[in-house]
């Protein structure tokens, strides 16, 4: 089951998640990243350090509102970490808010931390000669299991406390009540679903779920009074420091080759490294996977430094003091569990498979490897490895896809029809490509270096360099037999001006031309109007006179036909 996702939507080609995550536990696919998990510890970095907030863990939320909606009694088991966290004014608004959603009982999870903290100080006394590593961390237990399992006899063999407390409350509540864990972990998910836990967690939530959660029952925290957990542990409040552990067993942290505190992943894999290669030989070593503790989970609140929250959470203990129900007895329950090699085996490409992929991003010798960290990883060829394994691409080198970049560029610059100068902003030749150089001949002048005046007219130039504002003309050179359209324009970040040249020669002297025969033509279509006009003018003259005597005659006719009338002729006859 997938406990890391991937929005495809918001991922964005940045690398950042390969490039935090220890274990390189990252694949990427067409700029797309995802979660590798049969590699993947649980450290949660990749939520964390994600810019475009494209990772995420699958919410149990709507489990929790389920069982609110059944009516079922629903106890939370409040990780310790919970006094460092600065969401709300107080950590005791959380415990007023969750108990105004419906929950029966808030209580601390360090209540199973307890008894499983002797059991650590009895196995040092009884494993004399073997190191013994605690196992309440999820993402440690991960990291041996998949890494280093020739570790895993030295895997305490321990529940954590939150499947402790887990068990503790089944034992007093019974099975039917409901078991909340709440913390800053997202690997508890994962651990929930193990065979030894999922009897006993029912849900799993982070402290930022928590806020969703509240919001969508229409709870302020702010605005509700304090409440403090039902039941809770005063002594050992600082178990989620580093060192926690070590003080709640009563082991001395004095220092000590025999007794090692580690955290932060990076410190614990260098940690097993030497245990595994026999380099190191301590009694018992104190292993968490967050940096200062879990005060530092991934799922902790952004705002605060670690030296803050841990004086937080040393303030909010000291102010709870006699507040609640102090434990003042133990539920016997089995704090026994097993730890399993993965199965997980970590492939390796060939030395040719590797120099092969080396080869196609231009990488030939050791000296051509720039180890950028531009990709996400650590060195060319340890994403040379993750490009064979299918776990990465080509594309993701930087220098190489510059120089690809750049060398499209410059074909296109080198082949285009157009001329292209570029000069600096006092006017001096940078670059010219052949097209240009055809135009004007500035190879054969040696015009690079040179300024650009003593090869064509620099006015516009200039003007585009002091207004910052590009502009479009039309220039010829006689002496060239040259016509150009020039378009001029200023790039200021890098200080030089560019000026792209079209030879418009041909299609102006076609246009001239083409005027030329417009205008003979239009001379002579002139000519013959007038000429037309003059027949016609002539032609209405002699029209015109014949239609009057036409007109005298028909005159005439009429009156005589008049006269006749009056004499009486009979006209019929």
């Amino acid at each position: 089951m997938s406990t890391i996702f991937t929005s495809k939507a918001e991922c964005r080609d940045c690398y950042k998640c390969i490039r935090y995550c220890p274990v390189k536990a990252i694949g990427l696919k067409d700029g797309q990243a995802w979660v590798v998990e049969e590699k993947c510890i649980l450290c949660g970095q990749c939520i964390a350090v994600c810019p475009q907030q494209a990772k995420s863990t699958a919410s149990q939320v709507p489990l929790v509102e389920k069982f609110l909606d059944d009516g079922e009694r629903i106890i939370v088991s409040m990780a310790p970490s919970y006094l460092a966290t600065s969401f709300f004014s107080t950590p005791w608004k959380i415990v007023a808010a969750l108990k105004k959603a419906g929950v029966f009982r808030v209580e601390e999870t360090i209540l199973g931390a307890k008894p499983v903290a002797i059991e650590y100080g009895k196995l040092m006394q009884e494993k004399k000669g073997q190191t013994v590593i605690t196992s309440c961390c999820p993402v440690t237990v991960n990291i041996i299991e998949k890494y280093y399992p020739s570790l895993l006899p030295s895997l305490s063999g321990l529940i954590s406390p939150m499947v402790a407390h887990g068990r503790q409350i089944k034992a007093q509540w019974g099975e039917d009540a409901k078991v909340v864990f709440v913390g800053p972990c997202f690997a508890k998910k994962a651990e929930r679903e193990l065979e030894h836990a999922r009897p006993v967690i029912d849900a799993v939530l982070t402290f930022e779920e928590l806020i969703s959660f509240f919001e969508q029952k229409d709870i302020e925290p702010e605005q509700l009074k304090d409440q403090f957990s039902d039941k809770y542990v005063s002594e050992i409040r600082t178990f989620p420091l580093k060192q926690g552990i070590l003080k709640a067993a009563g082991i001395s942290d004095t220092l000590s080759p025999d007794i090692i505190s580690i955290s932060g992943v990076d410190e614990c894999m260098e940690t097993f490294e030497a245990l595994s290669k026999g380099q190191i030989k301590p009694k018992f070593i104190e292993a968490l996977a967050c940096r200062g503790g879990c005060i530092n989970g991934p799922a902790m609140d952004s705002n605060l430094m670690l030296p803050v929250r841990k004086a937080r959470l040393y303030h909010f203990s000291n102010t709870a003091e006699s507040k609640g129900e102090e434990e003042s007895r133990e539920i016997e329950i089995n704090l026994k569990r097993k730890h399993i090699r993965s199965e997980f085996k970590e492939e390796r490409p060939t030395e040719e498979e590797i120099r092969k992929v080396l080869a196609l991003t231009g990488k030939f010798t050791p000296e051509d490897e720039t180890n950028c960290g531009g990709c996400g990883y650590s060195s060319c060829r340890e994403k040379a490895e993750a490009v064979c394994l299918g776990l990465a691409e080509l594309e993701m080198c930087i220098p190489y896809m510059k120089n690809k970049a750049q060398s499209f560029s410059n074909a296109v610059v080198e082949s285009t029809d157009n001329g292209i100068i570029v000069v600096d902003k006092d006017l001096i030749i940078q670059e010219f490509n052949p097209a240009a150089d055809q135009m004007f001949n500035l190879e054969e002048r040696m015009a690079k270096g040179s300024k650009l005046e003593k090869f064509i007219n620099a006015a516009n130039f200039r003007k585009v360099w002091r207004t910052q504002k590009a502009c479009t003309c039309q220039k010829s050179y006689k002496e060239l037999d040259l016509i150009t359209r020039q378009t001029i324009y200023p790039l200021a970040k890098y200080g030089v001006v560019i000026g792209i040249f079209t030879d418009v020669t041909a299609e102006e002297k076609r246009k001239s031309k083409f005027d030329s025969m417009r205008q003979e033509a239009l001379t002579r279509a002139s000519r013959v109007i007038r000429e037309q006009m003059r027949i016609a003018q002539e032609i209405a003259g002699l029209l015109g006179e014949s239609t009057s005597e036409t007109k005298a005659t028909l005159l005439e006719l009429i009156e005589i036909m008049q006269e006749q009338e009056g004499n009486g002729y009979d006209t019929q006859n």
